[in-house]
């Protein structure tokens, strides 16, 4: 019926932009609202007058919407089967000025035009792919709802959202503002591979396909669903790969430790209602919401072609108050069943996602290579001269009461930023820098201190914290992972309340530098194929490789210590996960950079990473590269180490 091959982004800003009045039509065996008056044939809104706390009357809207002949069941149920749309009009907020209000019969008729109108003047593109030419086939407006046919309004609502009264969604907490910012970030940074992109432009799973469910404007598609129902249980099939399963036999529910992306559905009958209660959740499994999530959805079989769909959802983890929709969904009596998610049709779209990201690595590397190749020695240029005065005595080795190791780094002075050279003996192609890694310039550690050997390990935290949020488990020596900023000062602040003699902190961005380059002026601060995950042929052969993908790059970290060490006897430095530091990101901060023990900015938006880690490619692997992220970012290749000093 209607394909896709569309991202998540793409995704959001279609929702974002054609939700309107001037996006929404008729089909021709949809009949319009009974009535034309807005207040007698539609689900009422509450009035904008009702105070905004006022718990959402579900029974009272719903009993205002008239019911004509509704088919029945041979158990003596309100039939809800059929293939039905969700493709409407009615935007889920409504435009300013528009809030607890309703619109006019003869608007809406007007609005259902111009949305075809729209659709029709969109088909600009060829429908036939040229000969030779890799292409999406002509995504175009021919195949998405709204040009063969009118979306129907199918309600005189300003918006699908009924309550609050004002018609918008509740702002989100400031645990989810930080999710969304967090997602966004991964959204829009070059992803290593398919596993790093969203399950909608893998073509697993769209966003926004419900439960709950809310209506799609003109240009949408997977809009339709399949409902089936028995005696003991109704499903409810989405185009896009996924049924949800409501048990109405009284079975309980599964243990809370099981999370599913649709939640467990149990239904009951409340009159000529069907009411159904999920929860269950995983994390964003639901309209981005959170494991507390609580769904109630409403069906209500109104006659013939017209079904009322509402629904109520809690999370206090995602929004500040509950909130709740009503919409009326009109049945497809031209189509017997669903069709195919045609979204994959060799998903061009994620293929053409990744080939950029490499080709941009690879022009970012090229654009480096002249000035890496010059004929000019090294020690002759500033960027690649390093200073490793060491003041003090050798290093020493100690461990605290949770397992922990560490190592004394003497106090010195070090060339911290850009290390360009010639390519590396064993790699094909230079290292290069980033501007934010320039300019070099000499710093000095005044005060001797003592870093982790390696990173933390799941055993280390589950030991302060008592959980472990790692994506990749198996291993009590792996490093932990996914943790954002905010997580490590959290097991900091449970670290330091040991009171074991020690004040435990993050080290900063100059003092993870210095002990990563251990006196060395190489890039790498250490032969590559042995310290970190890249690998050769030779290097598999003699077991020193990582489990890769076909790629080239590893599929998940490896336990600490169990590559070589650099000089300064610290492991895992590259390689294995990034490490959070202390300082804010400055892009420009080495300009002016004090020169002596310096902290980073005062302030900024993101905190410094450091250390490339499995997912990336060896050039970015340098003991100089700095990455920026928000303190709520977390993923699986990102972790930690600790400095430590006595109190």
């Amino acid at each position: 019926m209607r394909r896709k091959n569309v991202g998540f982004l793409v995704v959001l800003l279609a929702l974002v932009s054609l939700w309107g009045f001037a996006s929404v039509t008729v089909h021709a065996q949809t009949p319009k609202p009974a009535a034309k008056s807005a207040k007698s044939s539609q689900p009422a809104a509450q009035s904008s007058a009702d105070a905004s706390d006022k718990p959402y009357d579900w029974k009272a809207s719903f009993a205002k919407v008239p019911v004509g002949k509704v088919p029945w069941t041979p158990d003596g149920k309100p039939s809800l089967q059929g293939i039905w749309s969700r493709a409407i009009l009615t935007p889920l907020e409504p435009h300013d000025g528009q809030e607890g209000k309703e619109i006019s019969a003869s608007e809406a008729e007007e609005a259902e035009n111009e949305a075809q109108q729209s659709q029709i003047n969109l088909r600009v593109e060829p429908t036939v792919t040229p000969v030779g030419q890799k292409t999406t086939d002509a995504y175009n407006s021919y195949w998405r709802d709204g040009y063969w046919f009118k979306i129907p309004m199918t309600t005189l609502h300003a918006s699908q959202v009924v309550d609050p009264p004002n018609g918008h969604v509740p702002p989100l907490t400031a645990v989810a503002r930080k999710r969304r910012d967090a997602d966004f970030v991964k959204l829009n940074r070059p992803a290593w591979g398919p596993e790093d992109r969203p399950l909608s432009s893998r073509c697993i799973r769209p966003e926004g396909v419900g439960p709950g469910f809310t209506g799609s404007g003109p240009g949408g598609q997977e809009s339709t669903l399949e409902i089936i129902q028995s005696p003991n249980a109704v499903v409810v099939r989405v185009e896009a790969l996924e049924s949800q399963v409501i048990y109405t036999d009284g079975r309980p529910l599964p243990p809370q430790g099981v999370h599913l992306l649709e939640g467990a559905a149990r239904g009951h009958w409340d009159g000529d209602v069907f009411v159904v209660e999920s929860t269950n959740f995983a994390d964003s499994g639901t309209r981005g919401a959170t494991e507390r999530a609580h769904l109630t959805e409403r069906w209500k079989r109104l006659d013939e072609n017209r079904l009322l769909y509402g629904f109520t959802i809690d999370d206090p983890d995602t929004w500040t108050k509950p909130w709740s929709v009503e919409f009326i969904m009109w049945r497809l009596t031209d189509q017997e069943q669903l069709v195919e998610y045609a979204c994959h049709e060799g998903n061009v779209g994620i293929e053409f996602t990744l080939s950029a990201a490499r080709s941009k690595e690879i022009a970012d590397a090229a654009a480096a290579r002249p000035v890496a190749a010059s004929s000019e020695p090294a020690q002759s240029r500033p960027h690649a001269v390093i200073h490793s005065t060491v003041v003090g005595s050798a290093l020493v080795h100690s461990t605290n009461n949770v397992g922990m190791e560490f190592v004394g780094i003497p106090a010195g002075e070090f060339l911290m930023g850009c290390s360009e050279q010639a390519p590396h003996e064993k790699l094909s192609f230079p290292t290069a820098c980033n501007k934010d890694e320039n300019p070099a310039h000499a710093v000095q550690i005044t005060k001797a201190f003592e870093i982790q050997k390696t990173e933390l390990t799941q055993k280390q935290w589950a030991a302060v914290m008592g959980n472990n949020p790692s994506a990749h488990k198996g291993d009590v020596n792996l490093p932990v992972d996914q943790v954002s900023f905010v997580d490590v000062q959290q097991f900091l602040t449970k670290l330091n309340a040991r009171n074991d003699g020690y004040l435990y902190r993050l080290p900063t961005e100059a003092e993870w530098e210095y002990a990563a380059r251990g006196g060395t002026d190489d890039p790498y601060a250490g032969p590559l194929l042995e310290t970190a995950w890249f690998h050769d042929d030779a290097a598999a052969a003699r077991g020193t490789g990582s489990s890769t993908n076909t790629g080239g790059v590893p599929i998940e970290s490896h336990p600490v210590a169990s590559k070589k060490p650099n000089d300064w006897g610290l492991y895992d430095m590259r390689g294995n996960v990034s490490e959070w530091v202390q300082d804010w990101y400055g892009p420009d901060y080495y300009v002016n950079s004090p020169a002596t023990d310096p902290k980073g900015p005062a302030t900024g938006e993101s905190r410094v990473v450091r250390g490339g880690s499995y997912h990336v490619y060896p050039w970015l692997t340098t003991v100089s590269v700095r990455t920026p992220f928000p303190e709520a970012y977390e993923f699986n290749d990102l972790g930690f180490r600790v400095v430590r000093e006595k109190r």
